[in-house]
């Protein structure tokens, strides 16, 4: 399990402290009381002048569409083909294909699927093992199945780790939680039966591994394959990401500072974590390992569409 694990590190695209400079944590690593899962609380971070970093994050979404939505293979032709020949067409190219992959629709959930994949690959250091966006049919369709399929090694159990990844972006967070709960439940309860929830996704994952590394690959799919024994070191977990509406975000420039700002919302984490506690605990999930992520926005519909115009521009 240890070479296996640092072949997955290696997979990860990490930039340092990027996200720090958009998301500020609020709390982390929090336990949720009677339940496997842990709780990550962030909020967007404020500029010089006291404003929510909004535009900010979603320039930095737009930078980050091709690794997002863009198998490894087709990033490393591209970077191949600028090293033979300096050019970066093939590069460009495939960032104007990653952005028609985005659907146009006002109540769009990508968003939050995107920053989803920024958490679990530089909070979490779980990669994308299947890049979902590349799969759509219609760009005006959104992927039938996980918002997001990520992978880890538990080298204490020392089995490998298959986290289901799901997003929900509601004005209401107590609406946000529960609808997460209700999508992540059924991959998490199914056990590879012939109608399991999570079937149409484990084939996928035989013929679409996003890895480029044919012996990283083998070794995989080992795990992967239901008729292998190493498919009883497969557990399912979770990664969860809830986007709300707060209003505690200055609605301008302001005095007020990231720390007031910090300390404001964790006097409501409390709160929080008992919602979702609830919501975990009333989908019979209490005994999954999860990674529950809690990011309040200004205004989740503003966010929705200014991702939208940003990725048609």
């Amino acid at each position: 399990m240890d070479a296996l694990h640092v072949a997955l590190e290696n997979l990860i695209r990490d930039d340092g402290q990027t996200l720090n400079s958009y998301f500020s944590e609020v709390k982390v690593n929090s336990l949720i009381e009677n339940t496997n899962a842990t709780c990550h609380f962030h909020c967007l971070n404020l500029d010089g002048n006291g404003r929510p970093r909004v535009d900010a994050l979603i320039q930095f979404l737009n930078d980050k569409v091709v690794d997002y939505a863009i198998p490894r293979k087709k990033i490393n032709e591209a970077v191949q083909y600028f090293n033979l020949t300096q050019s970066t067409a093939k590069i460009t190219k495939l960032a104007s294909q990653a952005k028609r992959l985005f659907t146009r629709l006002a109540n769009s959930g990508e968003g939050g699927e995107f920053i989803l994949f920024l958490f679990a690959e530089q909070f979490l250091k779980f990669p994308q093992i299947i890049c979902k966006m590349s799969l759509k049919t219609s760009s005006q369709m959104h992927y039938h199945g996980a918002d997001g399929i990520h992978i880890g090694v538990d080298k204490d159990n020392k089995k490998l780790c298959l986290y289901w990844g799901e997003s929900k972006l509601y004005s209401n967070l107590s609406k946000g939680i529960s609808e997460c709960m209700d999508s992540i439940a059924p991959l998490l309860q199914s056990s590879m039966g012939v109608e399991g929830a999570e079937t149409r996704d484990m084939q996928l994952l035989e013929s679409h591994l996003n890895v480029d590394n044919i012996e990283l690959e083998q070794a995989l799919k080992s795990f992967l394959d239901p008729d292998s024994p190493d498919f009883n070191k497969l557990e399912y977990r979770g990664i969860c990401l809830v986007g709300f509406d707060l209003k505690d975000y200055p609605q301008g420039p302001s005095s007020i500072d990231i720390s007031e700002l910090v300390a404001l919302i964790n006097t409501k984490v409390g709160k929080w974590s008992t919602s979702v506690q609830g919501g975990i605990v009333n989908k019979k999930l209490d005994r999954f390992a999860m990674h529950v992520f809690i990011l309040p926005f200004p205004s989740v519909k503003a966010f929705r569409a200014s991702l939208i115009r940003a990725l048609e521009s």
